[in-house]
């Protein structure tokens, strides 16, 4: 009888070890959904390039994450909405009012979240929208400013689409897309 009982206590602490390994894997187990990025810092890592890097990512899946050695934040791929209202805007023959709507989001490619991840990682939308801002107000005055009034009140779409051209390489420096941009209520000023 008290070898049975010895074989008990072996498993029931076996089990017991087993239980609690997996809880402290279940803690440190990190999840992102489809639309966010996970990047866990902390240890060096060499890319295929050659590279080595203290990061790495995981778009829209789960890792373990090493206590002590590595932490994790998320990167949110959300579509940010950025308008600039009642904007005015010097044109070739006056001046013009105009309200302008952008959405912009982080593209998915790992050259563009490792760009994103430097300027907006632990960053709310409204700061990001800090960011993104002064870059739309300066391309809508440059394309704007070499327009004629009346052809932006008659053609907002054509201008809206100069504009989104001329601010696309800047906005991939950053690590953003544009995904869609809309000149509205355009009047004289």
């Amino acid at each position: 009888m008290a070898n049975t009982q010895m074989v008990l206590l072996g498993v029931v602490m076996v089990l017991f070890v087993f239980f609690l390994f997996l809880g402290i894997w279940a803690s440190r187990y990190r999840k992102v959904g489809p639309n966010q990025v996970l990047i866990v810092s902390g240890r060096l890592r060499q890319l295929p390039d050659g590279t080595r890097v203290g990061y790495r990512m995981v778009k829209g899946g789960g890792t373990f994450v090493f206590p002590i050695y590595e932490t994790a934040d998320v990167l949110s791929l959300d579509v940010i909405r950025v308008e600039l209202a009642r904007k005015k805007v010097n044109t070739i023959n006056g001046t013009a009012i105009v309200d302008c709507v952008a959405q912009v989001n982080i593209e998915g490619d790992d050259t563009s979240i490792a760009s994103a991840m430097k300027l907006f990682l632990g960053k709310n939308p409204a700061e990001i929208k800090n960011v993104i801002t002064p870059v739309l107000e300066k391309y809508l005055n440059a394309v704007l400013s070499k327009g004629d009034l009346q052809a932006i009140e008659r053609n907002p779409a054509k201008y809206a689409s100069d504009l989104e051209a001329a601010i696309k390489d800047d906005l991939g420096k950053l690590g953003l897309a544009v995904i869609s941009l809309s000149l509205q209520n355009v009047k004289a000023g």
